[in-house]
Formats: C-alpha cells, structure tokens, sequence
C-alpha cells in the first residue's frame, strides 16, 4: 500500500528538522519555521491535488481594501449594532476565534468552541474579550465581538516597511533538498519568508495594543496555525500571557499541526502555550514532543470537546428542536451526512455520488453538508451533487445546523476524508471514507473500527447494512470544565513566570 500524502508530509517535515537548522529561522523574536512548515503543506497539496494557488488581487485592489475595511465593517454590521466592538475592554479572558468555526443556534452565531468557557466565566462573574477574523460573513453574533480583520489588515501595510533581517540558516540546502525530491517551495523562498514573518511581527505588535488594554489572565485561540494565531500566539509570549489552542477537529496523533520533532529549548515563539484537547490520548499524542523540552514552553492539556460541555443537558434538547425543525414529521429509513470537502480534482467522484443519490432508495435522505470554510465559488468542484433535488435531499439546512444536531440522528457519515468523522465517532456514528487518503490524517479510526473506506460502487449495499443510529450521550470524558479553567489559570501565573525568568538569564 502507498504511502499517503499526509504520511509523506509528515516524513518530509521530520527529516527537514532533524538534518537542517530550521530550529533557528528567525525574524527578531519571530520563529519563522512554523510558519514555513505550514506554507510548505499548502504548495505541496496544491500540487498533490492539481489545484492552483488562489490567485492575487489586482495592485488597485490591494490598496483599496485595506483603507475600505473599517467602513465594510460597519456597513456589515449595520444590524448588528449591539454587538459591534470597536474598542477593547478590560476581560479576565480573550478568545481570537477563526471567523469559521460558528454555529448558527436560533438567529444568532456561537463561537463553537469558545461559547462555553464564555459562558463558564460569566457564572464566575468574569468577563472575556471576543474577536472573530475574517470578513464578517455571519452576523448577527451572540456577543459583543471585535472584527481582527483589522489586525490583519495593519500586518499587511506596515510590513510593506519592515526592514528587519531574517536569519535562515541552511535555507538553501533546504531549498536543493526539496528540489532533489521533485518539491517546488514559492512559500520557502528567502523574500517570501521574509514578508511573511514580517506580518506576523506587525500583527503581534497590533495585538500588543489590545493585549495592554484588556489585560487578560488567559488567551484562547480556535486553529492556531492559521490566519492570525502564530501572530496571537506571538503577541502572548511577548506579555507572558498563557495562549490556549482549542482543539476544533480530530487529530488522531497525525494532524500536521501538532506533530512536532526537534523543536527548540524554549519552543516556538509562534505556537501556543497550551493545547487544549478532546481526549487523553490526542494530549498524549502532543506530550509525546512537547515534554522533551527544558521547561514548559509548551504543553497538552486534555479539558475535553468544549462544544458538547453539557451536551446531555439543555443544549441536546436546544439542538434536538433545531433539527425536528429542519427535518420536519416525515421518517425515513436511513438518514445519511454527506461531509463536503473543497478539494481540487475530486470532480468525478462527487459526479458518482450524485448519481449514487439518484439511484438509492427513496425512503433515505441524504444531509449535503458544506465545509465551514467553503466559499461559494468553489461550489462548482462538487458538480451536479449541489444541485440534486428531491425531498430525501437536504443540502442549505444541513450547512448550517450544528454537527451535534445533525451526528445524533445520522445513519452513517460519508465523505472524502472529513474532520468530522471524529465527531461522528464520539455520537457512535461509523463514517464511511471514499478516499485511499484517509488513512493518513484518520488511520487510528480507521484501525479501531470506528471508520473506513468503502469503494462508491459499494457505498449504498454498505450503508443498507447498518443498523439505526445509536440513542443517549455521547461517548465522551469531559473533565469539569470549572475545574480545567481552574487549573489553566494556575498554569498561567507559572507561565508568566517562566516568560520572565527567560529575559532575565
């Protein structure tokens, strides 16, 4: 069997930090190969799956958008006044959410996994600063939040200034290993590296203003190793502020963020303190690495999945009118997730699905769920499947309900290689992959019985053996939650402290 693109990734990754010096490319205070590494995912999986990178803007748009922020802003958020944040406040906490990872409950978007740690604050009487990136797409929030799109936007003018030097030693022999192996890098060259860790040092100095304002004693932050966490993750370090990455998809122990090899005596600068995550065995899988180094510069902590905190309780009952409402009176015999996944030069499978849904049995429906992140441009890469009608073919509704709305009704979950058959593992729902490439980033699943991979000529004599889905909780452990914000807060004063003991040797 060949190896998969994420198990050639993670074997390129670890033999680069082992032979090369990446430990120490660094802008400042700025540790540049974790940003490196994740570029270096992105041109290898465009080229892996044929996609071209997303083209640039015009020069005129470059320049014009940027100024045109702060008043799309407010032109967006004209119905959302109420919760419109222009200014930071004082907050025991501060949570930069990815923009994404929203669920819509009732008429309002959540933080997914943020909202219950807000929540938890609020009945300690604390307050938490909330920041959302990106461009404002789901409004009205639940709570006063302040757009970072701002922060970014800074990043991208001021580092046009930025003449610090980056120290990237063994860059080249980097750049000829690569080539040797048939891997083309534009994210690797010197100038882009350059300009990047100069946006991440701009935007970590705008969170520093923020930081200084709302003073918080914890950070949180949802897919850290995108956008503007490695700047968040800096900003913190920076001020000694423990930073917490909420775990928001399975790793299973093979997740390119979170394996790590060779890193640094007092870590990266632009990762995260903490990691927050589901299970005991994903903080395993983390302090397999992170336990190796000198001090505590980074480290696991297993405070469970945040979005199903008291999931048997009122917020299963909220989720379970949510979907009735959607799913309306009418049974059906299987109820089937279609998990979707905007990746380039799947266009014939998704064809075969589709005629797959034409031909199955009338009494299942079938759930056509977008990917979080989807942009409606891309809807094209799935053919005819989006177009499918009929009354067993929900596809708007299924985008928008929550996961654990949807996972406790489902028959079966299937997909190319979707994140959420781990959810759909903690519901006890098998998922069904169509995709060879799932055994990278989902092999321990996929071992365990929980998932795996069936030929689409397959699919519907496979789905037609499964039984009903299963009833009660989920399986999950989750810690109390006021206990691990607890022992995150003691965490934090011995962070601070390390932070500062480190300037002063």
């Amino acid at each position: 069997m060949s190896a998969t693109f994420q198990d050639r990734y993670l074997a390129l990754v670890a033999e680069i930090e082992r032979d090369f010096r990446v430990g120490q490319w660094q802008r400042g205070d700025v540790d540049i190969w974790p940003l490196a590494r994740m570029d270096l995912f992105l041109d290898m999986h465009w080229r892996h799956t044929g996609q071209s990178k997303p083209a640039s803007s015009s020069l005129l748009r470059r320049i014009a958008a940027p100024l045109a922020t702060p008043f799309t802003n407010a032109w967006k958020s004209r119905h959302d006044l109420n919760n419109w944040t222009v200014r930071p406040f004082r907050a025991h906490a501060l949570l930069l959410g990815d923009g994404v990872s929203l669920d819509l409950i009732g008429d309002v978007w959540h933080d997914r996994f943020g909202e219950s740690l807000i929540a938890e604050f609020e009945r300690r009487g604390l307050r938490t600063f909330v920041m959302q990136a990106g461009g404002l797409s789901r409004l009205p929030w639940r709570r006063p939040t302040f757009a970072a799109n701002l922060v970014d936007i800074w990043a991208r003018i001021a580092r046009r200034a930025d003449s610090v030097p980056v120290s990237l030693p063994d860059h080249e022999d980097v750049i000829a290993y690569l080539r040797k192996k048939g891997i083309e890098a534009p994210s690797l060259a010197r100038v882009a590296l350059m300009r990047r860790a100069a946006a991440v040092s701009k935007a970590a100095d705008a969170f520093a203003l923020i930081l200084r304002r709302v003073r918080p004693r914890l950070a949180f932050v949802v897919t850290y190793y995108a956008g503007l966490g490695p700047a968040f993750a800096l900003a913190c370090r920076r001020h000694g502020i423990l930073s917490v990455d909420l775990q928001h998809c399975p790793q299973d122990g093979a997740h390119k963020a979170y394996v790590w090899s060779n890193v640094p005596k007092e870590g990266y600068s632009t990762l995260p303190a903490v990691f927050w995550t589901w299970s005991k065995s994903d903080a395993d899988h983390i302090d397999h690495w992170a336990t190796l180094l000198p001090a505590p510069w980074h480290r696991s902590l297993h405070g469970g999945n945040t979005q199903l905190v008291n999931f048997c309780g009122a917020a299963s009952d909220m989720w379970d009118k949510q979907f009735r409402a959607t799913a309306g009176g009418q049974a059906f015999e299987r109820e089937i997730l279609v998990a979707l996944q905007p990746i380039a030069g799947q266009l014939a499978v998704w064809e075969e699905l589709a005629r797959i849904i034409e031909a199955a049995p009338g009494d299942w429906r079938w759930w056509i769920r977008r990917h979080p992140s989807s942009r409606a441009e891309q809807d094209a890469a799935f053919g005819r499947l989006l177009a499918l009608r009929g009354d067993n073919i929900v596809i708007e509704p299924a985008s928008t309900l929550p996961l654990p709305a949807l996972l406790p009704h489902m028959t079966v979950l299937v997909s190319l290689m979707s994140g959420a058959a781990g959810e759909a593992a903690i519901f006890g729902v098998p998922a069904f992959f169509l995709s060879e490439e799932a055994r990278g980033p989902f092999g321990d699943h996929i071992a365990r019985g929980r998932a795996r991979i069936v030929d689409p000529e397959q699919l519907v004599a496979e789905i037609g053996k499964l039984g009903d889905p299963p009833l009660g909780c989920p399986d999950i452990a989750q810690p109390p939650l006021n206990e691990t914000l607890h022992r995150l807060e003691k965490i934090a004063d011995d962070y601070r402290a390390l932070v500062i003991g480190s300037r002063s040797v």
